[in-house]
């Protein structure tokens, strides 16, 4: 009995969800940004976002923030597209 409720318990989980390949029409920068607006998104990502551990936002805000100031990076990724004028603005390859 208990292997069945195992792998019932098993099969009703949702399977992690896999990256997005990356789009070979846009090029992904990472972008140096002062402290305030890491702040921004890092909130903006926090509130916007949904969270299946059950964490409270708040508590995310701060975990990001603790990550960001142990790692010191404060810098974005920005997707670009791949067309004639930012190429000509020299931002892609």
């Amino acid at each position: 009995m208990a292997c069945k409720v195992s792998s019932s318990m098993a099969q009703s989980q949702p399977a992690p969800a896999r990256p997005p390949a990356p789009d070979p029409d846009y090029q992904e920068l990472t972008v140096p940004v002062p402290r305030a607006v890491s702040l921004v998104t890092d909130v903006a990502a926090a509130l916007f976002s949904r969270n299946p551990e059950g964490k409270s936002k708040v508590q995310d805000i701060v975990d990001r923030r603790r990550k960001r100031s142990e790692s010191g990076d404060q810098s974005l990724k920005v997707s670009i597209p791949k067309n004639g004028l930012t190429r000509t603005l020299g931002l892609v390859e």
